[in-house]
């Protein structure tokens, strides 16, 4: 007889998961039913994937022959949390019947490396990338797991007592999920935190577990994965998160939320039933008043979130860092709060570039906790750098990295109030930006007595007028490595098209694009006219302030860090910085380097009049003359 999962409990399961092993399996699956099979578009090859893991999941044991009436049965025995088949199962396997116990075996290896986590978010994350989601519009950016853990364990963390203990009442009145759902990883992992870590029963888990989302087949992925534990959860397909009435119903109901909601610069478009959900004023602030308005969704779902928590509540939601960073979301924070409620940050966590490449997007990211206090809270906040998630992109597929997750570091150094990975600061209405300018602007460096940017060097901007004559040099970001080098005979080359901005020797010049690649040098003594790109902020050091002791203070990681959470901008390619907003980092000491940069000056800059030489010497040659003589009369000083 077959062996069904009637009804599971999350400690029943191995803690044994290999993500990446498993995508691997999934896209070499996906390839194999593309090439010997005739399901097509991309969307029927995911319903059969995830209709015969639901099948494997319920009965171990099933077999090509007992596939169909297996399905069947799982899906009798989930009622109202069945999936809405958009096709027919018995077709759809009728049509690839040769392949499988290929297909099945593929699944049930996928299945058992993956207990305990997200199955079919992973499967569904791992096919709708690259080849898979160009032609049929599928693509979507799922939170990776390693993300995803860390998250809730903090937004646990940060809660009030009494909302855990309400989940763990046979019938509690409070609700948790995600209005942004997708395959439901955020509701998965809560219920899973919640069973195993606080004692939270089946029956209340199915009473609380709520999930939203504009896309059916999501809905039914994440009705899969509660399946999958023998759970029902109350999921929906709706038309619009943000102004749904039924999720309008549920104001305050929420005692933990979790999201990763779409975002993209004015990309949401105004409308009536804005008026009816947000605050005037707040839609004042985002410059939403009009039919011609739009904004990024992503603000708008923030505060939305916000309205669903009840008192004591606590949400993680992943933001684009142009959106955090910005003083206009800051605004926003205090007009909400003026009408509507308190509300406490109590985290903001950067996030790597690599962590959404997976699904497509470089775009910078941070996520932030939210405890929606009961009163005046004054909870202080916690900020702290991810440089790695665990993962690495490798064309198509993820493999493991070295260096591990940083968000497992970070989460147990956030729980236990160790702080010695981040930095906690005061509370966030300090601040005149949820970025670490605004941070330091106000005095709450972890390096107290830092002297800001602006206190040794004045900012300098004087535009280039078009040349009389072409200058000497004119350094491009490109010209500038990591190091600070200049390439100092692509400089004397450069005949820029459009002027850029004056400089001279002693001035440290700043790349302002793609802040990811640190950029930072001195201008040489050496003689002759200079410029530089427009993309440079170009610092002159005051009275007394070496440039090179100046640029290497710039160079420290503190420093980078600290410039990089400033960029706003959708990827990494086209991030900027406000440069203003540098001045207001703090730099920190360099302890008895004064000799050691003293005798770096004098080599860097005897290297530059070296290769401006050998420059000369080679163009000679390439012009036709028969000798090779580095001194051409005309010395270097």
């Amino acid at each position: 007889m077959a062996h069904r999962h009637t009804q599971s409990d999350f400690r029943s399961r191995l803690p044994f998961s290999d993500p990446a092993e498993a995508e691997h399996i999934l896209l070499d699956l996906a390839d194999y039913i593309y090439g010997h099979t005739a399901l097509k578009p991309m969307s029927k090859t995911l319903f059969l994937m995830s209709r015969c893991l639901l099948a494997v999941a319920f009965e171990e044991d099933c077999t090509p022959g007992s596939l169909v009436s297996a399905y069947r049965r799982a899906s009798q025995a989930l009622k109202r949390s069945a999936p809405e088949d958009d096709f027919d199962f018995a077709e759809v396997v009728d049509q690839c019947k040769h392949h499988l116990v290929y297909v099945i075996d593929a699944l049930r290896r996928v299945r058992h490396i993956t207990q305990q986590t997200d199955t079919l978010g992973l499967a569904f994350n791992t096919l709708l990338r690259g080849k898979y989601e160009g032609g049929e519009g599928l693509g979507t950016f799922l939170t990776p797991e390693e993300v995803v853990a860390p998250m809730v364990e903090m937004l646990l963390a940060v809660a009030d007592d009494s909302i855990i203990q309400e989940f763990r009442k046979p019938h509690p009145k409070l609700l948790y999920g995600d209005i942004c759902g997708g395959t439901g990883r955020f509701v998965y992992a809560m219920t899973k935190r919640l069973s195993e870590e606080h004692g939270c029963r089946r029956k209340a888990i199915e009473r609380s577990a709520r999930l939203f989302d504009q896309s059916s087949f999501a809905v039914d992925c994440a009705r899969l994965n509660f399946a999958f534990e023998g759970l029902q959860g109350d999921f929906r397909r709706v038309g619009d998160s943000l102004i749904d009435d039924d999720i309008s119903r549920l104001g305050g109901a929420f005692g933990l939320l979790a999201a990763n909601p779409p975002f993209g610069t004015s990309k949401y478009r105004w409308n009536l039933w804005l008026d009816s959900v947000f605050p005037r004023e707040l839609l004042k602030v985002f410059r939403l008043e009009g039919s011609d308005d739009a904004a990024d969704p992503s603000e708008l779902f923030f505060f939305r979130n916000l309205d669903l928590l009840a008192p004591g509540g606590a949400l993680a939601i992943v933001l684009p860092d142009g959106l955090v960073h910005s003083e206009r979301f800051r605004q926003a924070l205090s007009v909400y709060e003026q009408a509507r409620s308190s509300v406490e940050i109590t985290a903001v966590v950067s996030l790597p570039v690599v962590t959404f490449t997976l699904g497509g997007t470089v775009a910078k990211t941070s996520f932030l906790l939210v405890h929606k206090a009961r009163g005046n809270g004054s909870d202080p906040l916690y900020v702290a750098n991810a440089e790695h998630v665990g993962f690495q992109k490798k064309g198509n597929r993820r493999i493991a990295d070295p260096r591990g997750n940083d968000l497992v570091e970070i989460a147990r150094d956030f729980c236990s109030k160790s702080y010695s990975l981040g930095t906690r600061l005061g509370n966030w209405r300090r601040y005149h930006r949820l970025s670490p300018s605004g941070f330091f602007a106000d005095g709450a460096s972890a390096q107290p007595n830092g002297r800001p940017v602006r206190d040794v060097a004045e900012p300098v901007r004087q535009p280039a007028a078009r040349w009389s004559t072409d200058p000497s040099f004119h350094v491009s970001v490109l010209d500038v490595d990591q190091t600070g080098l200049i390439d100092i005979v692509s400089a004397s080359r450069n005949r820029p098209a459009t002027p850029g901005l004056l400089c001279q020797p002693g001035d440290v010049i700043l790349s302002c694009i793609n802040p990811r690649i640190w950029r930072v040098a001195v201008i040489p003594p050496l003689p002759g006219s200079w410029s530089c790109s427009g993309e440079f902020l170009v610092l002159r050091p005051r009275s007394g302030v070496c440039p090179w002791q100046l640029a290497a203070r710039l160079h420290h990681r503190d420093v980078s860090r600290a410039v990089q959470q400033m960029a706003g901008g959708t990827s990494s390619s086209r991030q900027r910085v406000h440069k203003p907003a540098i001045l207001d980092v703090p730099l920190p000491a360099l302890w008895q380097a004064d000799a050691e940069l003293k005798e770096h000056s004098s080599a860097r800059t005897g290297f530059y009049r070296e290769r401006l030489r050998e420059a000369r010497a080679y163009a000679r040659l390439h012009e036709g003359e028969s000798t090779f003589q580095l001194s051409d009369g005309n010395p270097m000083p």
